[in-house]
């Protein structure tokens, strides 16, 4: 077992949320920076777990807080509200921006003609996407949990970490069916991407509204234990 496949041990979020946070921007960077064809599939694959092991431990937190969100206009409030502003240390960031500055220019399938400055900006992006996508998972979470709770569920976090995830990657809710955390993690990627272009939205959520009205109507027996 590798350290990105530990399971993550119950408790609030705090420094090891943005040690996994990190984790994923690590894992993206260096599968960015490796020498040879860096092809789409193979970033999702590598971000797979270090996706699925901040998923984790967003959920676990989300069970224990932001009960208000059971409500599905406080939920679309709050995705809706403008992003923290997270950051790394100059030194781990700078060591970062260079590996990725190095193969950002072979990465077609994030960006052509990409502009200089983007790589500058790149790394602290990224990290602001991920944060912002680890707020939203929590925030849908919170929802999810504590809407099923009122309605007599006890929710399996496992079920609504799938759920959740889905609902944000847009896909199909199925609890019993695992998405890709990969895929998740390439979307906060390709959001940094655009976050570091002038006149964007940056890293807010691009349709609160609309994940808001997704979470409200999951039926929330299936988040029960089967």
């Amino acid at each position: 077992m590798t350290p990105m496949d530990e399971p993550v041990a119950d408790g609030p979020t705090g420094d090891g949320l943005d040690d996994d946070v990190t984790g994923v921007v690590r894992t993206a960077v260096d599968a960015l920076s490796r020498a040879g064809t860096v092809s789409l599939a193979g970033v999702t694959e590598a971000l797979e777990s270090a996706g699925r092991k901040l998923s984790r431990r967003v959920v676990t937190g989300a069970a224990a807080g932001h009960k208000d969100l059971a409500d599905p206009r406080a939920l679309a409030a709050s995705l809706a509200d403008r992003p923290r502003s997270p950051a790394l240390g100059s030194a781990t960031s700078a060591a970062m921006a260079l590996r990725f500055a190095r193969r950002f220019r072979h990465l077609g399938f994030l960006a052509r003609r990409t502009p200089a400055f983007l790589v500058a900006t790149a790394v602290p992006a990224l990290v602001a996407s991920v944060s912002r996508g680890a707020d939203e998972l929590g925030m849908v979470s919170s929802h999810l949990v504590h809407r099923a709770r009122a309605e007599g569920v006890e929710p399996d976090l496992e079920r609504v970490r799938r759920t959740a995830v889905q609902i944000v990657l847009q896909r199909p809710v199925d609890p019993e069916v695992e998405p890709s955390h990969g895929a998740l993690a390439v979307q906060w990627l390709r959001r940094a991407v655009r976050a570091a272009l002038p006149f964007t939205s940056g890293v807010a959520t691009a349709d609160p509204d609309g994940l808001a009205s997704a979470a409200a109507g999951v039926d929330t027996t299936l988040l029960g234990a089967a």
